[in-house]
């Protein structure tokens, strides 16, 4: 009997152990978009962080992410009308068009890392995209 009970607390932990993993794997970069390669697949963003300073300047580092078939666009707006919590003017997503996203655009990119690199989930486009 207290074979069986340890063997589910291990088997628990393990589970638990599994899903953190998963879940840490993903990571938000923010950045400004550099470059949109839609027939390649990528999104170019400059992204800020961690701070770095070379030669006076602020270190903006280039990442490339590649947009799956499943990669999530949306925007960020203002609600006309009572949002979910229901407040007039609240910040809600709005679904996007896939590839909407242009250069010049502020994002926030929601990616796992794979071997390839880096995969975007989703792609959230911030105010002032229009």
């Amino acid at each position: 009997m207290r074979l069986a009970g340890g063997l589910r607390i291990a088997a628990l932990a393990g589970v638990v152990l599994a899903l953190s993993v998963a879940v840490a794997a993903a990571s938000d970069h923010s950045g400004t978009v550099v470059a949109v390669d839609r027939s390649g697949g990528t999104l170019v963003i400059g992204e800020i962080g961690p701070w770095q300073v070379e030669g006076g300047k602020t270190r903006v580092t280039q990442r490339t992410i590649v947009i799956a078939p499943s990669t999530r666009f949306v925007a960020v707006t203002r609600s006309r009308e009572a949002g979910p919590s229901g407040w007039v003017g609240e910040l809600v997503e709005v679904p996007l068009d896939p590839w909407a996203v242009k250069q010049g655009d502020f994002v926030t990119v929601r990616a796992t890392k794979e071997d390839t690199g880096l995969r975007a989930e989703k792609v959230t486009v911030t105010p002032g995209h229009e």
